[in-house]
């Protein structure tokens, strides 16, 4: 009886001590949740980012339209795009060297600068401009700084003021 009683108080002593830790399955599987997560999260993180970034732009966006149009009431026209004072992409002068505007879109654009910046003449001397951008966060994401006609992604249309670009859109902010 004694032998038996031992026996039996070995078995337990070994069926808990196996029973005490996890097997390498439960332990990948709560891995592999844990991972999904994970990835889950950055890809989160990395959208509220992206739209921090461009909610950003275009308060900076409508910043430099402000400075262009301030520069267009004291000069009577827009910078030019290739002759003095022509605009600086990645400047943004003479906006900038003149008052105009002190901000800083470039930290936040492709590139550290502007895409393109034009002032057609089909109106008048520079009586119209518009200025391309595209973000750094998300380069799906541009950006139209407008007051023209003749603008890209513009379809002809008479635009005026800050558009964002997206998805294939064009919208105001």
């Amino acid at each position: 009886m004694v032998c038996r009683a031992a026996a039996n108080r070995r078995y337990m002593e070994v069926t808990l001590a196996k029973e005490k830790g996890f097997t390498l399955i439960e332990l990948l599987i709560v891995i592999a949740i844990i991972g999904i997560l994970a990835v889950v999260a950055m890809l989160v993180m990395r959208y509220y980012t992206a739209r921090a970034h461009s909610a950003v732009v275009v308060s900076e966006c409508h910043k430099v339209y402000r400075a262009f149009s301030l520069f267009y009431m004291d000069n009577e026209k827009y910078p030019n795009a290739t002759s003095a004072p022509a605009f600086n992409l990645a400047t943004f002068d003479p906006l900038r060297s003149q008052g105009y505007y002190n901000g800083n879109i470039t930290a936040r654009l492709l590139n550290g600068q502007a895409d393109s910046y034009d002032s057609p003449d089909d109106q008048d001397s520079n009586q119209e401009f518009w200025l391309q951008l595209t973000l750094d966060a998300d380069p799906n994401v541009r950006f139209l700084v407008v007051d023209s006609d003749n603008a890209p992604l513009g379809g002809g249309q008479r635009l005026t003021g800050v558009y964002v670009f997206r998805n294939g859109v064009l919208s105001s902010p």
